[in-house]
């Protein structure tokens, strides 16, 4: 019986108690680096894999019980892609909560401060006051997306001063941290009169080109789009035409609807856009690996125990 690992961001101490919980139990364990990818015949007769393996090696594997990936989102193993129902998916929601609404304050921040502009005008040894600024105190934002990174930058939000509205599928209920919330039919009324849209979605079939070139309308001018869920929510090319003509104030944007976004887009040359590589919710964060670690750890102790695991995906939702 094995347990393998590939591409995880745990330190040796980490690892150890991990091995010794797994040897406990009559397990052998296998580690990979991130760059080195393992054959079906060197994985044969393992049970659970921790990590990130390619998902068409998953079926190749006929022991194979329980996969737990670092990350959060798990489209790229649900659907057709994902060829094994009887073998349980399990995901790390709720690891990047902090890390993530940290950086969409942040990116915010940045923008309503013009600190872009200050810090470009920095380079050019420029002296020189560029407008007023704006504050999240006594701002309205609306949040899309109210699961674990949603309700967490919601608290930070409303702690400085903001008036937070959340979209998700059903409006059932008002969270603490929310003032209101709308369902994700209302969406275009809930960005309307709105200082930022703060986009928290995962990655589904329901949720791909949510923000339609209609929504993006209904947005003012002084609205500011932050993005860290999936690129493909957005409709980008709506996005982009609406920051060229100032529809919409500005877009700090952790991931596109292509990745590596391609070097000719126009996005990358605005001066109101903020663009960072999907680093957002990046495992190697120490506040994040933390949380992968136990979450993963508390999974490996209930399935050596025969108990259900926690952070079970429902493939067919897609989260």
């Amino acid at each position: 019986m094995k347990i393998a690992f590939r591409h995880v961001p745990f330190s040796q101490q980490q690892a150890d108690s991990l091995d010794a919980l797994a040897r406990g139990a009559g397990y052998e364990t296998i580690w990979y680096a991130a760059g080195v990818t393992p054959t079906a015949e060197e994985l044969s007769g393992c049970e659970v894999l921790m990590g990130y393996f390619p998902p068409d090696l998953i079926g190749q594997l006929p022991a194979l019980k329980w996969v737990q990936t670092p990350a959060a989102g798990v489209e790229k193993l649900c659907g057709n892609i994902y060829k094994s129902p009887d073998v349980v998916l399990t995901n790390c929601s709720g690891a990047f909560g902090v890390a993530i609404s940290e950086y969409m304050l942040t990116g915010l921040l940045m923008v309503m401060r013009n600190m872009p502009a200050y810090m470009d005008n920095q380079k050019k040894h420029i002296w020189k006051g560029m407008g007023l600024c704006r504050s999240i105190y006594g701002s309205r934002i609306t949040v899309v997306g109210m699961g674990d990174i949603g309700a967490k930058f919601a608290a930070r939000a409303k702690a400085l001063g903001a008036y937070v509205r959340g979209v998700r599928r059903s409006p059932r209920g008002v969270p603490e941290n929310f003032d209101e919330v709308f369902a994700s039919a209302q969406l275009a009324e809930a960005v309307r009169d709105v200082d930022a849209v703060v986009m928290c979605l995962p990655g589904t079939r329901e949720t791909t080109g949510m923000i339609s070139k209609e929504v993006i309308a209904a947005m003012n001018p002084r609205t500011i789009v932050v993005n860290c869920g999936r690129g493909y929510t957005v409709d980008q090319g709506a996005l982009t035409r609406a920051l060229q003509e100032k529809r919409i104030a500005a877009a700090v944007l952790d991931v596109a609807e292509v990745e590596p976004l391609p070097a000719d887009s126009p996005l990358w040359d605005m001066d109101n856009v903020v663009l960072t590589p999907h680093i957002s919710g990046h495992d190697d964060d120490p506040i994040n690996a933390e949380s992968i670690y136990e979450i993963f750890k508390e999974n490996l102790t209930r399935y050596l125990a025969g108990e259900p695991l926690n952070h079970t995906v429902d493939r067919s939702r897609g989260y």
